[in-house]
């Protein structure tokens, strides 16, 4: 069975130094993902439709985004963060959701060097700028065994067309 899978989305050029500017700067701003998990941080770029104001700040984020609603079949982002994992660190096994389908949500790669996704050991590397989805609802974790953070985008879109099985 295949548990993840890359997308066909225009590639994210993002701006890796000023998100980890903003993070360095405005780390009171990020929010702990998992209990107990200090590790593991979010900013909300999207948050039930409402973009934040700071994205002004990130327009690698947002010209981004703007494509996507222009070009594929995704048009309205409910939600979507940017994750941060520490150096040499994990979110542990979990599961998100209670269905084993492929989540409509979608992580994009920004910063993923030395670092996968683990589901029935089978580990996922994704490729800076590239979108992929995968089936939450299996138990999974992530590994970060750079020296540097992890740095992706985690959207969910209203509708995601791409999660249909071909």
């Amino acid at each position: 069975m295949t548990y993840c899978k890359q997308i066909p989305l225009p590639i994210l050029e993002a701006d890796i130094q000023k998100i980890k500017f903003f993070y360095k700067n405005g780390y009171k701003l990020f929010k702990p993902r998992q209990h107990n998990n200090p590790y593991w941080q979010s900013f909300d770029i999207i948050k039930e439709y409402q973009v934040s104001p700071i994205c002004q700040n990130l327009k690698c984020i947002t010209n981004w985004i703007k494509l996507i609603k222009e070009h594929t079949g995704i048009t309205n982002l409910k939600n979507s963060y940017i994750s941060i994992l520490k150096p040499k660190c994990s979110i542990p096994w979990h599961t998100d959701l209670d269905k084993e389908d492929f989540s409509s949500s979608f992580i994009t790669s920004i910063s993923t060097d030395k670092s996968f996704l683990e589901i029935d050991n089978i580990k996922y590397t994704y490729k800076n700028g590239y979108s992929y989805i995968f089936r939450s609802g299996f138990t999974h974790r992530v590994l970060n065994l750079n020296d540097d953070l992890r740095i992706t985008l985690c959207t969910t879109p209203e509708e995601n067309p791409y999660t249909r099985e071909t």
